[in-house]
């Protein structure tokens, strides 16, 4: 689509809309950490997305989901997408989920994300119908969030290609503690 106030907010982004999920059990919402390749600037060292995972992620069966973000594309500037994945454990450029929010409304919490890509969190955090439990402060998200993918690659975590390939680190910042090691 192109640029317009009725699917966005008013934001002028270009969007891009994947079709939404089979019925399932949701359990947490994610933000997700990816490498930007810029090692010199702690700003832009990561992209951000937000990912839906299910209740339950256990055994070898992949586990499709979307990853919802908003991205800078070289000639039409901002654009807010939502983009299949096969198995939300192990993006190959992946390095690390945080579960900030337990998910009540799948589909309200998803349109929320459409209409306001750029201040999603904050009127996620005002709303409060489509999550359950969370940690919505987007000042204790980041802080962790860097903090926890700086550790992981300090210890070596993203050094060997095959790493890369094994289901992704997973902290729930809910219960304070790690569920994928």
């Amino acid at each position: 689509m192109g640029k317009g106030k009725d699917m966005r907010g008013g934001w002028g982004l270009n969007f891009r809309r994947q079709s939404p999920m089979n019925e399932r059990k949701i359990g947490g919402w994610y933000i997700a950490l990816y490498p930007r390749g810029v090692v010199c600037n702690e700003e832009r060292r990561y992209h951000w997305a937000f990912l839906i995972g299910l209740k339950a992620e256990k055994g070898n069966v992949d586990i499709p989901s979307v990853r919802y973000h908003v991205k800078k594309a070289p000639v039409s500037g901002w654009v807010y997408e939502e983009k299949g994945v096969n198995d939300v454990r192990s993006m190959n450029t992946l390095l690390v989920r945080i579960i900030i929010a337990k998910v009540e409304n799948e589909q309200y919490l998803i349109n929320l994300l459409r209409n306001l890509p750029v201040q999603a969190l904050a009127e996620i955090a005002k709303d409060g119908k489509c999550v359950g439990t969370s940690q919505l402060d987007w000042g204790t998200i980041e802080a962790f969030a860097r903090q926890y993918a700086a550790q992981k690659t300090a210890a070596g975590r993203y050094e060997k290609a095959e790493d890369m390939l094994k289901p992704k680190l997973t902290y729930d910042l809910l219960e304070g503690k790690e569920v994928v090691a």
